[in-house]
């Protein structure tokens, strides 16, 4: 690794277990997320992961010192542009098929915790070998944003601290999934970005979203005609994908597209989850600034110019609405339909529990 196709710099410590059999393995990128990493660690540690396989990309606020203080977390360093990354796929795939191949991987980025029903309970390890009885490869997953109930910039929050009490609330809705073709075979979006950042989007009418679909199906099955300037002078500016593929047993065939929004064709559980994204904490308006100006995401970090615009011209914005409803276990998000049970997954959590 290493070669300018990865673009991934692997550090060379010493590591000598390099056996994968009965492991669970985070991979994760970041580029200073000194704020959040004690709580992400914390927070996959008791769900059961063994090992963290991390890629900091050029980080300057303390991120690479203290992962490198880490037991169970291997960093490997960047300094390659992300906006040449693939979202990041050219980082984590390589580390997938050195690291992954064998075992349960976890991909996730650090503000984005994941839950599944019952996970209060049973462990990622539950899920994993009920996944192998059943046959099934991957957990389809929404992100799902959660925010604080007052002004982002009078928000408080300190490393280590608990992340549900900084930010408890989401939006139940709306939400609207259409089918793709590329796994896990779901298009999400929806929530608190789309009725926030997006008003316009959310209030068009049927035919702009018969037009909207009918861009989005050429696009898609004709990718070059989404650079052409007619399609893109009518494409209007949709709200954030919140379809996430974030824990897949990974094989030598493996390969994340777009981050881990899509994954190579897998068996996906017809149970669901939720990675529940602490992206909206005091330092979010900062954040939204230096990436509008870095233009390092897509199309010139456009979502990110759309963040530090609104919030200046409001920087006491809040970001509760009608929707806004407070978090409290994953038994609430199954009954809001935001995740999904199966009475085959609820029988074999308690059997591992009794």
């Amino acid at each position: 690794m290493g070669s300018s196709r990865s673009h991934v710099l692997v550090e060379q410590t010493s590591d000598p277990r390099q056996s994968v059999t009965g492991e669970i393995r985070a991979f994760a990128k970041c580029r200073n997320e000194r704020l959040r990493l004690p709580a992400f660690l914390t927070h996959y540690r008791a769900l059961g992961v063994d090992r963290f396989f991390i890629v900091d990309n050029d980080s300057s606020d303390g991120t690479t010192e203290y992962l490198a203080g880490q037991p169970d977390v291997r960093v490997f360093r960047t300094t390659n542009l992300f906006s040449e990354s693939s979202a990041g796929s050219l980082w984590l795939n390589p580390l997938l098929s050195r690291f992954g191949v064998g075992a349960w991987c976890v991909t996730v980025d650090i503000d984005e915790l994941l839950v599944y029903p019952g996970s209060e309970q049973a462990s990622l390890r539950d899920l994993a070998k009920y996944f192998d009885r059943t046959g099934r490869e991957a957990l389809s997953c929404l992100l799902l944003d959660l925010y604080p109930a007052g002004p982002l910039a009078e928000s408080r929050y300190s490393p280590g601290d608990d992340l549900f009490a900084a930010a408890p609330y989401f939006d139940a809705g709306p939400y609207e999934q259409s089918p793709v073709e590329t796994c896990p075979g779901v298009f999400i979006t929806g929530g608190m970005r789309e009725r926030v950042f997006y008003p316009k989007f959310r209030a068009r009418g049927a035919g702009a979203k018969a037009c909207d679909a009918l861009l989005n199906t050429a696009a898609y099955h004709f990718p070059i005609l989404g650079d052409t300037p007619w399609i893109r002078a009518r494409w209007r500016r949709r709200p954030p994908l919140l379809t996430k593929v974030p824990l897949v047993r990974w094989d030598a065939t493996s390969m994340y597209m777009n981050s881990s929004h899509w994954v190579s064709p897998k068996i996906v559980a017809p149970e669901t989850g939720a990675l529940l994204h602490f992206k909206f904490l005091h330092d979010f308006h900062r954040r939204a600034v230096q990436e509008a100006a870095r233009g390092q995401y897509y199309d010139d970090a456009i979502e990110y110019q759309r963040y530090a615009e609104q919030l200046n011209q409001n920087p006491d914005m809040t970001l509760m609405g009608e929707q806004s409803t407070r978090f409290e276990r994953t038994s609430q998000l199954v009954g809001l339909g935001l995740m999904q049970d199966t009475d085959a997954w609820v029988h074999a959590r308690h059997r591992n529990i009794a």
